[in-house]
């Protein structure tokens, strides 16, 4: 119940954070979006370590995974960017949802019992996903080229599954917080050197700044908030829980973007709590 309350954190918190990337990476440089993010990720979780004393050594044995979730991370929020930069939503959002299922794969591997029932209420959680997205306006998107966005969101789902499986065996050597930052860091470098290899843009415009400090603080309390549910029973559960990450971000796309969310895509959303319902007995 911990780790899916963790999960559900963390969807809450990337649902707006992607919101607010298919908001502002219309007018601005993904790479420079993308940077900006990661840094003040960094200082918000920085932060906390220094008000909170939360400090823990890390062993040499928890160095490789360390490195490990970094650039996995690196890799999945790349994809993640170009898929909602590209959009549409309703194609991107399903498809990167699709981590959560790797996630269990990764967790069965290692030893965790995943019975049939709750491989079906995994499968009604993102059947509800699905339907949401799917049902959404595509007046406005379905003539765009879909083959990046499909390509980056699949490769983002793998990613951020090996970046949770890999960050939280590092966790379990020392803590969530020091895990999380330790990540950030090696993510920010691979993507600093990805962007000056490419010669991308690196700074964002001056007017940009404020969107991006909250993304950043955002996805600060995602990452935060995966990396501490392994200190608790089924952490697969935890990146399960967050595949409903696009629900905010479509209601927010329904307030602000006066996008309908008709009658199919509410029972979407029904059918996404009966599963996490059931994952939470």
């Amino acid at each position: 119940m911990i780790s899916l309350a963790f999960g559900l954190v963390a969807a809450a918190c990337w649902g707006v954070h992607d919101f607010c990337i298919r908001f502002i990476s219309q007018n601005a440089p993904v790479s420079a979006c993308l940077f900006a993010v990661m840094v003040f990720g960094l200082l918000f979780q920085t932060g906390i370590l220094l008000a909170t004393g939360s400090y823990a050594s890390i062993p040499s044995a928890g160095i490789l995974p360390m490195f490990s979730a970094g650039v996995s991370f690196a890799i999945a929020n790349c994809g993640l960017y170009v898929a909602f930069q590209r959009g549409p939503v309703w194609l991107a959002a399903p498809l990167v949802a699709c981590f959560s299922i790797v996630s269990v794969w990764i967790a069965m591997f290692g030893g965790a019992t995943v019975s049939v029932e709750q491989w079906a209420a995994i499968l009604t959680i993102l059947t509800g996903i699905t339907l949401i997205a799917t049902l959404s306006d595509k007046t406005k998107t379905q003539d765009a080229p879909k083959l990046w966005t499909v390509v980056s969101a699949l490769v983002a789902a793998v990613a951020f599954s090996s970046t949770f499986a890999f960050g939280q065996i590092a966790t379990d050597m020392t803590n969530g917080l020091v895990s999380a930052i330790a990540m950030r860091i090696v993510a920010i470098g691979v993507i600093l050197a990805g962007i000056l290899a490419l010669r991308l843009t690196l700074w964002p415009k001056s007017g940009t700044w404020g969107i991006l400090a909250i993304m950043g603080l955002l996805d600060g309390i995602a990452i935060l908030s995966i990396m501490s549910a392994a200190n608790y029973p089924h952490p697969e559960y935890a990146a399960v829980a967050t595949a409903i990450y696009g629900l905010p971000t479509i209601w927010l796309a329904s307030f602000f973007l006066k996008e309908r969310i008709n009658l199919k895509q509410w029972g979407g959303c029904f059918i996404v709590f009966i599963g996490i319902g059931y994952l939470a007995l």
